[in-house]
């Protein structure tokens, strides 16, 4: 028996029809018609009744399920373990983060690179996180704890936000001070999907439940919007400080900031390769801890 046919059987028969299947495999639709119809002769049993809103799993296909499950579970788990079988710090590390922590990593890349020349690394950005069970990263960077106990989770640091605007920005128009500056001058932020970002909610809650002007929901653009002058916004401290066209205007807010966590899943954190990623993130947060707390020398605040 095949075992490509039963993971086209188990995408079968998670999503419904041969066209889902195919695009959850990346393969063509006769592709997966086809790896089906060998399985059934194989077995000499129908396993999905075609019915007109989809596939629906026969008596056979049913007890075949919780068997092909249980492979795709042992299959996953000799694709973690293998990596572990090699003794060299070399490989391929690939980490699930989201933009801000990108936007905090690539620009520190170069100092990974020094502490890890012979591993390459991939960055997958994404706000909803890859599922390191089936192997679809080998290192998730997180906010929250993870739930799944084959998962291990180790605390990287946290980031300090404060306001900003841009130079042209504030120089042109008298910036309100205090409350007031929440009501009188324009803001970029989140929208109502992504109010769980870091301030969306503490911002929302100063302008007295009125959106901002401007709304996105990717931090990276929020950020290149602040700068272009659209409006004040809400920016980690290490990436608004750094840049010089933006001035600081508040101290860093005590009520907005976000822990973060580098997750691992316990098959793979003995992976040399893995490990030596998992270590050279740590040191970078270790050394960059002044600019993440909003400490960094030219974060003068002027004020609440």
């Amino acid at each position: 028996m095949n075992w490509d046919d039963l993971r086209v059987f188990l995408a079968i028969a998670r999503d419904g029809s041969l066209s889902a299947a195919a695009r959850h495999l990346k393969v063509s639709q006769p592709t997966v018609g086809r790896r089906l119809a060998a399985l059934e002769d194989s077995l000499s049993a129908r396993l999905f009744d075609r019915q007109p809103d989809g596939f629906v799993l026969t008596a056979a296909g049913s007890e075949l399920l919780p068997m092909a499950e249980a492979m795709e579970q042992a299959a996953d788990a000799v694709d973690r373990k293998q990596a572990g079988f090699a003794d060299h710090l070399r490989g391929t590390v690939r980490l699930s983060i989201y933009e801000i922590m990108a936007q905090f990593l690539t620009a520190h890349m170069w100092a990974l690179r020094e502490r890890l020349p012979d591993i390459e690394v991939e960055l997958s950005v994404a706000h909803i996180g890859a599922n390191l069970s089936k192997r679809e990263a080998d290192l998730l960077i997180r906010e929250c704890l993870p739930e799944s106990p084959g998962l291990i989770a180790r605390k990287l640091g946290r980031f300090a936000y404060a306001v900003y605007g841009a130079n042209d920005l504030v120089g042109r128009q008298p910036m309100a001070h205090g409350d007031g500056r929440y009501q009188a001058c324009p803001w970029v932020g989140f929208d109502e999907d992504h109010t769980y970002f870091a301030g969306a909610k503490w911002l929302l809650e100063r302008r007295q439940g009125r959106p901002t002007e401007i709304r996105v929901n990717n931090g990276m653009v929020l950020h290149d919007l602040v700068r272009k002058g659209a409006g004040l916004g809400i920016l980690p401290c290490f990436a608004g400080d750094a840049d010089r066209a933006l001035v600081r205007l508040t101290p860093p807010l005590a009520d907005v900031q976000s822990s973060h966590h580098l997750i691992v899943h316990r098959d793979l954190r003995r992976v040399p390769a893995v490990r030596a990623v998992m270590d050279a993130v740590t040191g970078l947060f270790e050394d960059q801890a002044a600019a993440l707390a909003g400490r960094s020398e030219r974060a003068a605040a002027v004020g609440k």
